[in-house]
């Protein structure tokens, strides 16, 4: 994760945020991801839904364990950049796809309701 965010160039880095499907992702990205300078994550789930888009303009987003095609549906474009993958992880949270989505088709304060995960 931290080597697509650095991969991102310095004006991205400032407007980039990382969005994780589920709250393990997003937490596991909170708690290892400081130490390498990550933004917090956002996600829909659970309590990170309540916690909102934390001011988030919709500029630049890494989408982790998405696809480009569903991207492509509210950013204007979107590219896999990495997979990721590691040995003691759930199945389902292995081998994931990271893609990075540049300009969302609709404000943030449109787009977050949707989010809403509580499953």
């Amino acid at each position: 994760m931290a080597s697509v965010y650095q991969g991102l160039a310095p004006g991205e880095r400032s407007k980039a945020f990382i969005f994780a499907s589920n709250y393990g992702e997003a937490a596991a990205i909170d708690f290892f991801g400081r130490r390498d300078g990550l933004p917090p994550a956002l996600s829909g789930h659970n309590q990170y839904w309540l916690w909102g888009p934390r001011g988030y303009d919709g500029s630049v987003l890494i989408d982790v364990n998405a696809t480009v095609e569903n991207d492509r549906k509210v950013c204007r474009s979107a590219r896999q950049v990495a997979t990721f993958s590691a040995p003691y992880v759930m199945p389902y949270e292995d081998d994931i796809s990271i893609v990075v989505c540049r300009g969302l088709k609709q404000p943030v304060s449109t787009l977050w309701p949707k989010l809403k995960d509580y499953e």
